[in-house]
């Protein structure tokens, strides 16, 4: 099962929408915030999806996009060649902390982007 058929993530413009229109400062709307900001430093062509950069994320990671993993990932890019790769993870791993209460580093970020889905799209 792809993540497409599994998840129903956030578009980018009611990412854009949210943020605008959620007047408080809470843990959703800072999530929502470095979501959009990774979307936005992807250096892909025409990526202009959350669902999109999970998919390239997987694709490139090959394994569950787990706070540990990004990191790993994160650790091996080259900052001559890789700079806006590094900005978007930086900003993924921000959204971890939305959701570690517990700290589970083994919480996929798909799980995050689900649950910040959900409660935007419940208002």
């Amino acid at each position: 099962m792809t993540t497409e058929d599994k998840y129903n993530f956030i578009s980018y413009d009611e990412l854009f929408n949210a943020i605008e229109n959620d007047l408080t400062e809470n843990k959703f709307k800072t999530s929502a915030e470095f979501l959009m900001s990774a979307v936005t430093d992807w250096p892909t062509l025409n990526l202009q999806e959350p669902k999109d950069l999970i998919a390239e994320l997987k694709s490139e990671i090959k394994e569950k996009l787990t706070f540990d993993n990004l990191e790993g990932y994160l650790k091996n890019l080259k900052p001559n060649t890789d700079a806006w790769k590094m900005e978007a993870v930086t900003a993924l791993l921000e959204m971890f902390d939305f959701d570690r209460i517990n700290n589970d580093r083994s919480i996929d970020l798909e799980i995050i982007v689900d649950k910040l889905t959900q409660h935007y799209r419940q208002k």
